[in-house]
């Protein structure tokens, strides 16, 4: 089957979205990609080279360069063995379809898998997903877009997805449920915390959201990833509630690295509206510290007017008393005289 000119560019180029193929390697200008998915005896595979181009509606395949190629197949016991591969020519898209290995013209039911099979590489691809998850959410709401999203293997795809949804106008319910949600779901801890810091560029952040972000943020395995997250959570929002104090901190004693957990609790102790529960949970938290350098570095940080609060200063001997260096408790004591107003 040939689609002529007409039929290609019924469809105005202007809406439809470039393929970027995960995973794609230079090859002769163009791209090239191989994906396969297996689950409960069904099998599909994605094999695409060069510019593919789909259409707004996702529907239909919209342009492919001159001598780019893509082909679908899956396998199911029990159906028929599908497989449509697509050609792009200098006179439009040449298509054509086999079923069993036999070259025959498509019938309504496999128009019908056509279509469906054409989501697997959209999906996977990231192709055109902002303007996708916001045609996705205005249908079906959040609901709809998590639906999608669970579709996706690939994390940066589904980091994609999530950071365009939650930049709609979400209640914040909504919103805790999404950043739970990419918590779970994002593997790769690179691509989690940037999924999870989209929440910081709100100009309003309700309580029930940060929570559930700091929540999500515990499930990054890396302190890296961690710790630069809730370094940035700690300057865009004060911890004055509890429940997020809570949380925050929470996640703060997941961090196993010294120096990383270490550089979460100074930027909270320099952050100028910090308030006294803050500043008596970070040294709670600074008892975990096994390196005395760090724990000392956190100890000195603490603001001077906040050292003669009692919950203060007993959390402050605490964890003074866990120092083993002789040099690094004499420094803190030092500093803690010169300090005393």
């Amino acid at each position: 089957m040939r689609y002529g000119p007409c039929r290609t560019m019924t469809n105005a180029l202007a809406l439809a979205a470039s393929l970027v193929l995960a995973g794609a390697a230079a090859a002769q200008g163009g791209t090239r990609m191989h994906s396969e998915m297996r689950e409960n005896g069904r099998r599909v595979s994605v094999s695409a080279t060069g510019e593919v181009r789909f259409t707004d509606d996702d529907r239909d395949v919209a342009y492919m360069a001159p001598g780019a190629r893509m082909t679908i197949e899956e396998e199911a016991s029990g159906e028929p063995d599908r497989r449509v591969e697509y050609r792009g020519t200098g006179g439009g898209v040449q298509r054509s379809f086999f079923r069993d290995g036999r070259a025959v013209q498509p019938n309504a039911d496999d128009e019908a898998w056509i279509r469906r099979a054409l989501l697997h590489p959209i999906r996977e691809s990231g192709v055109n997903a902002g303007p996708r998850t916001i045609r996705i959410y205005r249908r079906g709401g959040v609901d709809a877009v998590l639906d999608e999203i669970r579709q996706i293997g690939s994390d940066g795809t589904k980091k994609a997805y999530y950071s365009t949804l939650l930049r709609q106008p979400l209640r914040p319910a909504e919103t805790a449920r999404v950043l739970r949600d990419a918590g779970e779901r994002i593997g790769s801890d690179g691509d989690k915390q940037r999924t999870l810091e989209v929440l910081l560029e709100r100009r309003s952040i309700a309580p029930e959201e940060m929570v559930a972000m700091l929540d999500a943020a515990a499930r990054i395995g890396s302190d890296g990833d961690k710790s630069r997250l809730l370094i940035l959570a700690a300057a865009r929002y004060p911890l004055d509630d509890a429940a997020v104090r809570a949380a925050y901190f929470r996640t703060a004693v997941g961090i196993g690295s010294d120096g990383d957990k270490s550089r979460v609790l100074i930027a909270v102790l320099g952050q100028g509206n910090v308030r006294r529960d803050a500043v008596a949970d970070a040294l709670r938290t600074a008892r975990g510290i096994g390196s005395d350098g760090d724990k000392s570095r956190v100890l000195t940080s603490v603001p001077r007017q906040f050292l003669r609060d009692r919950a203060v200063r007993s959390a402050f001997e605490q964890a003074m008393q866990g120092i083993g260096s002789d040099g690094d408790r004499s420094r803190v004591a030092i500093w803690l005289t010169r300090s005393l107003p």
